[in-house]
């Protein structure tokens, strides 16, 4: 499969260290390439020699994780089986240390195999002692991802990311949130592993039936991660993430940039649906103005209104997220 060669490359910077990164980032909207910002990880060092697993041993707790498996004529794709009523792959029982040691010995040959997010502190404790990235006030959510050479389809994710190479080579294909109609997204409530993802396939686009994807590749952006590299992959952005050797191990740093008593998102999105959904086209349009109005540009929204009476459009808080949720309760429990 031959990449396309007009697509342009992410910001790179190399002059920034781990302990930098998280200053670099603060009120960015865009990727951002960090090369070598984690190279002196030991972990890194470990997988430079071959000896990974033998690094990780003494961390390795050997609890069960779930490993993606195809064969090879998926060409490493995650995705749909052609009847789109499951998928191209099968889930199975594994552990990290057995997996790992399969992939480094080519045991899997040109079978996919796949590990997606693992906790780390969970499976690896005590890993991160020497090979973190300090987010200051931020208390991420980090995971182990690694596999062969597989690629999963575009998506986005909530949270802000760090992606951390330790071992093989990654390629991020990066679209902006706005492509989100030129991807054409699959289904949310089913899908390989909890998000939607783009219908397209990136290396065989079929321009009749998904004419706006021209759009979407026109906006790219693509990143070359190499081992010891660090990705910035803001919040919203949808990335296609591809494997580009026979051991490809990366851990990453997630977190929100808002309350965990706020909610998700996504639930948001889903009540929409139920209560808006079915409204005619010109009142669903209408509604889409007011999430604009009220939600999307909600400072402008509460400019002209005296701070007492601004209500839940005013600085949200718990007891405000309380009001709203109970809010919400009554009026689900009507409609049951």
């Amino acid at each position: 499969m031959k990449y396309p060669e007009n697509i342009p490359a992410v910001e790179t910077r190399t002059d920034v260290s781990a302990d930098e990164i998280a200053e670099c980032i603060v009120g960015r909207a865009e990727p951002m390439l960090f090369k070598g910002a984690a190279a002196h990880w030991p972990m890194v060092s470990a997988a430079k020699a071959g000896k990974l697993s033998d690094y990780l041993a003494p961390f390795d707790q050997g609890r069960p994780l779930v490993v993606f498996r195809a064969g090879a004529e998926t060409g490493g794709r995650i995705f749909y089986n052609e009847r789109m009523d499951g998928f191209n792959f099968e889930r199975t029982a594994g552990q990290l240390l057995p997996t790992m040691r399969a992939l480094e010995s080519y045991e899997f040959g040109e079978e996919c195999c796949y590990v997606g997010s693992t906790p780390v502190d969970h499976h690896l404790p005590g890993l991160r002692d020497a090979n973190d990235i300090s987010m200051g006030e931020e208390k991420p959510l980090v995971s182990l991802w690694f596999g062969n050479r597989t690629r999963v389809a575009a998506h986005f994710d909530l949270p802000e990311n760090l992606a951390c190479v330790v071992a093989g080579r990654r390629r991020f294909t990066l679209f902006p949130p706005e492509q989100v109609s030129n991807l054409y997204p699959g289904p949310l409530d089913f899908n390989p592993a909890g998000q939607s993802i783009s219908m397209v396939d990136f290396y065989n686009p079929i321009f009749d039936q998904f004419p706006k994807y021209r759009d979407a590749l026109a906006s790219a952006q693509v990143a070359e991660v190499y081992a010891g590299d660090v990705l910035y992959v803001p919040s919203m952005w949808w990335h296609q993430v591809e494997g580009l050797d026979s051991l490809n191990v990366l851990v990453n740093y997630w977190w929100r940039c808002s309350p965990a008593w706020s909610g998700l998102p996504h639930e948001a999105l889903m009540h929409s649906l139920l209560s808006i959904g079915t409204l005619p086209i010109e009142q669903r349009r209408a509604w889409g103005g007011l999430f604009r109005h009220f939600v999307v540009e909600r400072e402008e929204a509460n400019a002209h209104i005296p701070s007492a009476r601004q209500g839940v459009l005013g600085r949200m808080d718990r007891d405000t997220s309380a009001r709203i949720k109970n809010m919400l309760l009554e009026a689900l429990r009507r409609y049951s």
